[in-house]
């Protein structure tokens, strides 16, 4: 199955990637760079991030712009319920953006049981 695909603009700045995580759900969440052939990565968060602290969940994605062209941005999150009811559901979202304006939104939802591990990826396209 193909990437998802983001196009940045060459005369823009560096990405952001936000993280949401809906319906009131705890989540430990990391979050890579990895080359054009998936490896090589690295970490775009300097450690596992919690959703509840007080620490935005946005982040400067790479430090050259053309840098990017290809490269595979991939998160991950354990994401956990603060009490078990039944029917439950999560929703994580990314949000990239550049210079303050919203490129893409990646929904991932599912069914939750105490916890899930999910994770998503994008291929930048810089041009």
């Amino acid at each position: 199955m193909p990437h998802k695909r983001v196009t940045l603009n060459p005369a823009g700045g560096l990405p952001e990637i936000e993280l949401r995580f809906g319906n009131a759900l705890f989540a430990k969440y990391e979050i890579a760079l990895f080359d054009r052939n998936g490896t090589n990565s690295k970490p775009v968060t300097p450690e596992p991030q919690l959703n509840s602290d007080n620490i935005p969940d946005t982040f400067q994605v790479g430090t050259v712009l053309a840098d990017l062209d290809q490269r595979i941005l991939f998160w991950q999150a354990a994401i956990s319920v603060f009490d078990d009811q039944p029917n439950q559901t999560y929703l994580m979202r990314a949000i990239i953006s550049q210079n303050g304006n919203q490129l893409a939104v990646f929904d991932k939802r599912g069914s939750i049981v105490n916890t899930v591990v999910d994770q998503d990826t994008v291929r930048f396209d810089v041009g």
